[in-house]
């Protein structure tokens, strides 16, 4: 069952992260996230990730907290660029999404680089 979540999550366009399961974080160093569902039935958290991967060009994972199947997006370092994307999250109709401290994938966030995350989403 772990094997198929996996290659499901490839195909889906997400990450899911079981840190029951060892070796699996959900990131390098304490960051932002924004998060736009929890799920006590996984499958639940994979159709709104799956709809994500279609609507929004940011990292999407599946963190499970248990009994909880969390639907995050984004690897911020800064909360203020996590409050930016949390406005094209709502805008996209996810009205109850809210930013959270998460770990984070630092190397994902483009601000480091000098980049503009969350904006030219082309949506």
């Amino acid at each position: 069952m772990v094997l198929s979540s996996f290659l499901l999550a490839q195909a889906g366009g997400w990450v899911f992260i079981d840190p029951r399961s060892q070796g699996q974080v959900a990131g390098n160093r304490m960051g932002w996230r924004v998060q736009v569902g929890a799920f006590i039935h996984k499958r639940n958290a994979e159709r709104l990730a799956a709809k994500l991967h279609r609507q929004i060009d940011q990292p999407i994972y599946i963190v499970v907290e248990p009994p909880w199947h969390k639907v995050l997006v984004g690897d911020f370092v800064k909360k203020e660029d996590a409050e930016k994307y949390l406005e094209v999250i709502r805008s996209l109709g996810y009205a109850d999404a809210f930013v959270k401290e998460s770990p984070v994938n630092a190397q994902n966030d483009d601000s480091l680089q000098g980049g503009s995350q969350g904006q030219d989403q082309g949506n």
